[in-house]
């Protein structure tokens, strides 16, 4: 198979090598809010520009290049060229663990390089600075980000940024979980929006988005960065987060490894090897579903709220009244996280997966989620799919795993009893 190949952000439609242009006509470069928001009084860290235009380049070429024309339908080549305002800081061990952590993400073959010349991000030239940014934290509007957000909006400190990325299914939601948060906060609470669509008149994009989850952590570390702020939480509970496995195919970029530690423990080593002082965190990562539920509600957030208006479907369509499918695994996560906390669940699923005959194709996670809660979970099970970074006890990440089961089973046996 013929690698992919692209070229980000050139002057011309093709460049000497033949690697296809990429960049502002199919996603917008430098939205004014990005800009206004990134706006200080002393120089903005060139590293962290460049994190966010690789980031962005490799979210491009990712969705540009559609598994279903490789050889075994799945496994990508993607040779990616990007262009960068500081060379130097990008060659050599820094480039390899990108594309490391790309492949892993995606579980493609990414070769990675750049060359000078990108324009860095026009400045307001404001003599008046009104930021006080202290906090940087990612937004979706699904439980887990909606609960820390909540927390977060209750600390008396500078303002709160929260970074997430447009959807239009979403919209609604989304602006009604962070008005909630924002009717009792105590801090300064600020929010960026920025489309990810990628505007191109392909006849077909790639339907999965593996990378997604690195544009948005390297669009919170731009601002981190800028802002001189030590962390980027990433909040997202132990048991998605780790995503074991549920069967054998179901491993790899089959599975979501956006917010996996051996995710973060790479893009932390890409940033100190390119001289950069940010660290992104999980603070969920020792919380079962049922668990961010619970500190949801004790920060103030209604059941209404967690229930209406928190999105966490991974099928989420607005072809249906529903946005929540209710078969995916991300709804049944859900599900058994809200009976644990509210003791019921008054989300509005478009299906009830309880209720779906044997043969029907939306229980396959249903019935693979049982078929997983009937075998034991170990320490191997952890490193299965991918590796734990070195350092950090396995014994929590067991034992999260295994509350977080324990959530399931609840949710299994319930229904099994009530029938309902």
């Amino acid at each position: 198979m013929r690698p992919a190949t692209y070229a980000y952000d050139y002057p011309t439609s093709r460049d000497e090598n033949g690697r296809e242009r990429i960049g502002r006509h199919y996603l917008e470069a430098a939205p004014e809010t990005l800009c206004t928001l990134s706006e200080v009084p002393w120089r903005r860290p060139a590293w962290a520009e460049d994190l966010l235009r690789i980031a962005r380049a490799v979210y491009l070429a990712d969705k540009l290049s559609r598994r279903d024309t490789a050889d075994d339908r799945w496994t990508r080549q993607v040779d990616l060229r990007v262009q960068v305002t500081n060379v130097d800081v990008w060659h050599g061990h820094a480039l390899d663990l990108f594309s490391s952590l790309v492949g892993a993400l995606t579980a493609d073959r990414w070769r990675i390089s750049v060359r000078p010349g990108a324009p860095p991000l026009p400045h307001q030239g404001r003599s008046h600075y009104d930021t006080s940014i202290e906090e940087v934290a990612l937004f979706s509007g699904g439980l887990d980000s909606t609960a820390y957000a909540a927390e977060r909006s209750l600390v008396s400190a500078g303002d709160l940024l929260l970074v997430s990325y447009f959807e239009p299914k979403w919209k609604s939601p989304q602006d009604a979980v962070f008005g909630a948060i924002d009717r009792s906060r105590r801090r300064g609470l600020r929010r960026f929006v920025s489309s990810q669509q990628v505007r191109a008149g392909r006849p077909r994009l790639e339907k999965s988005a593996r990378t997604r989850g690195l544009l948005y952590a390297a669009t919170a570390v731009f601002f981190a960065a800028t802002h001189r702020v030590a962390q980027v939480a990433v909040p997202e509970n132990g048991q998605l987060a780790l995503n074991p496995a549920l069967t054998p195919a179901r491993v790899a970029a089959c599975s979501t490894r956006s917010v996996h530690p051996f995710t973060l423990g790479l893009l932390n080593e890409v940033i100190r090897q390119v001289g950069g002082a940010v660290e992104v965190v999980n603070p969920y990562l020792h919380l079962t579903k049922g668990e961010v539920c619970h500190r949801a509600l004790n920060a103030g957030l209604t059941p209404t709220t967690l229930t209406r208006h928190t999105v966490s479907c991974g099928r989420a369509s607005s072809s249906r009244p529903r946005l929540h499918c209710g078969y995916c695994y991300p709804c049944l996560m859900r599900h058994s996280g809200l009976l644990a906390a509210l003791g019921d669940d008054d989300t509005p699923y478009s299906k009830r997966v309880w209720d779906l005959p044997d043969h029907d194709r939306k229980i396959e996670d249903r019935r693979a989620l049982h078929r997983w809660l009937q075998r034991p979970f170990v320490v191997r099970d952890l490193v299965t799919d991918m590796p734990v970074p070195a350092g950090i006890d396995l014994a929590p990440l067991v034992a999260v795993v295994d509350r977080g089961r324990a959530e399931l089973s609840a949710m299994f046996d319930r229904h099994r009893k009530t029938g309902r």
